[in-house]
This record gives C-alpha cells, structure tokens and sequence, in this order.
C-alpha cells in the first residue's frame, strides 16, 4: 500500500469514527437535561420493554 493509500484509508476510517460519534451524541442528546425537548428516559424505557414484550409474544405464537 502506497504512502497516500495509507493517508487515505486512515482519513476513511477517522471519518467513519467522527460520523459515528455524532450520532451517538445525537442520541444521547436526547435524554439530556439541558435539551429543552429532551425524552423522559423512564417512559421511553417503558414503551420499548413493552414493545419487547409484544415482539417476544408474537414469536412465540409463531412458533405453535
């Protein structure tokens, strides 16, 4: 692999990591207390383990 092959793939993979940063800061930012529209965490948590629930019933109706 040439020098700039090099300096390219590292330059890939620094953006590929920034982008995925900020999308986990996105989420995160979320739930923040200093955003003024954050989610309530706990009625979020809620809704997905009853979303989970729903999800497991189904496949397990699938599977009789």
């Amino acid at each position: 692999m040439s020098k700039q092959e090099e300096l390219d793939y590292k330059k890939s993979e620094l953006i590929a990591d920034l982008t995925a940063t900020a999308k986990v800061i996105e989420e995160i930012y979320r739930y923040h207390p200093d955003n003024p529209n954050k989610v309530d965490i706990v009625k979020e948590y809620n809704i997905l383990k009853q979303i989970q629930k729903d999800i497991e019933a189904e496949l397990a109706e699938l599977d009789k």
